[in-house]
């Protein structure tokens, strides 16, 4: 599914911050070029309400943001009918009528962007607002977006470590095992030829394994390992790897499953993610000789089992590598659910 793009929103501490830079020069100006002492004193509180307006973009809370802004507008609209009524006796009609003007245009600008905090998007941030440090998404996006990216880091260095772990574990000790049983072949081509061809057979068979795992590991590390094979391929794989890892027999079964079109999306990588997890799992802990994997679709669902007639563990001794949050948060995600349940030897 294809997503859109939306445009930035405005940051209420945006706003702030470039209406203290407004207001803070126009004090400045009218206390300079005031003529009598009350204009200075008037301008004086214009920079006041620069210095308030500046320390208003510290708040981060967008809700907390936004009732600020419409205290702000309040407060801009009191003012604007004092001018209105009581200015002309202190200043000359033209000054009241421009400050009455800017106040009423501050006024309509704070409701504006009221309006449009509230989580309605407008449009692409313009060169003024970068000038001034708006940033396009609000603090809980911005934490949220941070955490996620935390977790994919550290979901991919997890990987990484499991990778590593399966290469050492299998693909190193079948090299080591060709090594051997190609030295073992040397020594005995001219004095035992039988034996040579059984060393011969035994590097045949390590090297097929060898193989094996490569192809899941590779799939592994594709970000999208069903492109090249389909789910029921890929899983194929999963298992022989783990028979050939362990030692175990692994029966992998399927019944007819409803056609792509007719699944969520993703719903193919989240099965087989959650199935590389459990066998990776099965391998590591459980100690099996007998491993089942069968896929079906009862009643519209999608149904993945995995068992092994292994040692168990109990609930509560549950681990973090494990990775069985991991296989929770996928099904979840998925619109399904885990189901695990463990006895000793079966």
């Amino acid at each position: 599914m294809q997503g859109v793009k939306q445009a930035d929103a405005i940051d209420t501490r945006t706003v702030f911050r470039v209406y203290a830079v407004m207001a803070g020069v126009t004090g400045v100006l009218v206390c300079f070029l005031g003529s009598t002492a009350f204009t200075r004193i008037a301008g004086s509180f214009i920079i006041a309400a620069a210095c308030f307006a500046e320390s208003l973009t510290r708040v981060d809370d967008p809700v907390a943001g936004r009732r600020a802004l419409g205290w702000c507008a309040a407060g801009h609209s009191i003012v604007g009918q004092f001018l209105m009524h009581q200015g002309r006796a202190v200043w000359a009609e033209s000054v009241v009528d421009w400050a009455a003007f800017l106040c009423g245009a501050i006024l309509l600008l704070f409701i504006h962007f009221w309006r449009t905090t509230e989580g309605e998007r407008i449009a692409p941030r313009s060169p003024l607002i970068s000038l001034f440090g708006g940033r396009g998404a609000s603090s809980p996006e911005r934490l949220r977006s941070a955490y996620e990216e935390q977790i994919r880091q550290a979901a991919g260095q997890e990987e990484r470590n499991r990778l590593a772990r399966e290469l050492h574990d299998s693909v190193k000790q079948q090299v080591f095992a060709i090594q051997t049983s190609a030295a073992t072949a040397e020594v005995r081509f001219d004095t035992d030829p039988d034996g040579a061809r059984q060393a011969l057979a035994e590097v045949r068979g390590a090297a097929r394994d060898a193989m094996t795992e490569m192809e899941v590991m590779l799939d592994q590390l594709q970000a999208s390992p069903l492109e090249n094979a389909g789910l029921i391929e890929a899983l194929k794989r999963q298992c022989e790897a783990l028979g050939s890892r362990t030692g175990a027999r692994v029966n992998f079964g399927c019944d007819e499953l409803p056609s792509s079109e007719d699944l969520p999306p993703g719903i193919h990588q989240a099965i087989f993610r959650v199935a590389q997890e459990a066998l990776a799992n099965v391998a590591k802990h459980a100690r099996a000789s007998v491993v089942k994997v069968y896929l079906s679709a009862p009643g519209g669902w999608v149904r993945l089992v995995v068992e092994d007639d292994g040692t168990g563990f109990q609930q509560k001794q549950i681990r973090r590598g494990m990775g069985i949050a991991n296989m929770r948060a996928r099904a979840k995600e998925s619109g399904g659910f885990l189901d695990l349940a463990t006895k000793p030897r079966g």
